[in-house]
């Protein structure tokens, strides 16, 4: 229980400094997440901790049941939209998985490296299943999952405001598809159209990566 709480009073300390200096570097779950690396690494206490914490590991279930329901609310808006919706995440889902290691690889990057980074905007539930299956370390790719989505977090809004993009439900599209669960939390920043497109995007992305996976990693030397 200790752990729980020193996780929720972190993240509302975090979320206290947001709101009073909303800025990029001050992204709630950056800071939440900077201050228990800390105190985790202190004590050295990794293992206690994730037994600590389960119970917030099951309220993922019904925080999952609530994005549904946000997208139930907007279910008009999202068929309105369906086909530039399903564009932009499959375009989406299919250059981050292929781009991002190929990049890495012009970088230097080892092969390890290359393969973790192809499920890097997948969501941890999925790139933990799906990234052994294709030979990347689920140890090595859910960090990464989780670095993806403060970054776009973070920086996402900016960077996508700065691209033209002002509507909320084609920003919340694109912080889903790109930063999954993290991202759509500050999706819900920007309205229910916004939360609801992030919702849906984090889900679809994760079944369009894993149906394209066994196609687009082998002509890259990654299948």
């Amino acid at each position: 229980m200790g752990w729980t709480l020193l996780t929720l009073a972190a993240y509302l300390t975090a979320r206290a400094v947001y709101r009073r200096w909303p800025r990029p570097w001050t992204n709630p779950v950056a800071l939440a997440v900077a201050v228990l690396l800390v105190a985790v690494g202190r004590t050295d206490a990794l293992a206690d901790y994730q037994a600590g914490t389960r119970v917030l590991v099951w309220l993922l279930k019904p925080a999952v049941v609530a994005l549904g329901y946000a997208l139930h609310r907007e279910v008009r808006t999202v068929a309105r939209h369906a086909g530039r919706f399903l564009a932009g995440v499959g375009l989406g889902s299919a250059t981050s998985l292929v781009a991002t290691p190929l990049l890495a690889r012009a970088l230097g990057a080892p092969e390890a490296l290359q393969r973790a980074l192809a499920f890097k905007s997948v969501t941890s539930g999925i790139a933990v299943d799906l990234a052994p299956l294709h030979g990347a370390d689920p140890a090595l790719t859910v960090p990464l999952v989780i670095l993806t989505g403060i970054l776009g977090a973070a920086l996402g809004v900016p960077v996508l405001r700065a691209l033209g993009v002002r509507r909320p439900f084609f920003l919340g599209a694109a912080l889903g598809t790109a930063s999954h669960g993290i991202g759509t939390a500050r999706a819900a920043e920007e309205g229910p159209e916004a939360l609801a497109a992030g919702g849906l995007a984090m889900a679809v992305s994760g079944l369009i990566t894993g149906l394209l996976a066994p196609l687009l990693l082998p002509p890259i030397g990654l299948g």
